[in-house]
């Protein structure tokens, strides 16, 4: 084999390595978005959020989020002993950011898709966070 015909297959291997570990390296909101999901816009989340109690999934829990017309949000687990309030702000490019108890200030951004009639939040890491099932006028905690 030539030298040249070496690269080209040392380069052609490299490359098809280099798709194989991209692919494996697909977030879950990538592969959300190339399914078909589409992010919610700023105004889109205030829509749905803002002045609403929100029923939300995260693996087996369930919890109620009340997001306040003044920034300040209010959390609890359903059937469980954790609650606690913390703030959110809607950003201008189109995440909900927020910081709770647990946070120490720190703000933690998340974008949401929707798809196939389901919200589901997502981290900047692209883990899907928590899954939104219902949304009720005012507070309901």
């Amino acid at each position: 084999m030539s030298t040249r015909a070496a690269l080209i297959g040392t380069l052609a291997f490299a490359a098809l390595a280099g798709l194989t570990v991209s692919a494996a390296a697909e977030t879950a909101r990538e592969k959300a978005l190339n399914a078909g999901a589409t992010q919610l816009t700023s105004d889109e989340i205030a829509n749905l959020i803002v002045g609403k109690t929100v029923t939300a999934k995260s693996g087996e829990k369930k919890f109620l989020f009340y997001y306040s017309d003044d920034n300040v949000l209010s959390g609890k687990l359903i059937g469980g002993d954790w609650s606690d309030t913390g703030y959110y702000g809607i950003t201008d490019d189109d995440r909900v950011c927020l910081s709770i108890t647990k946070d120490k200030g720190r703000l933690r951004c998340l974008t949401l898709l929707k798809w196939d009639g389901s919200v589901k939040k997502y981290d900047t890491n692209g883990k899907m966070t928590f899954e939104l099932l219902g949304f009720e006028e005012g507070n309901h905690l």
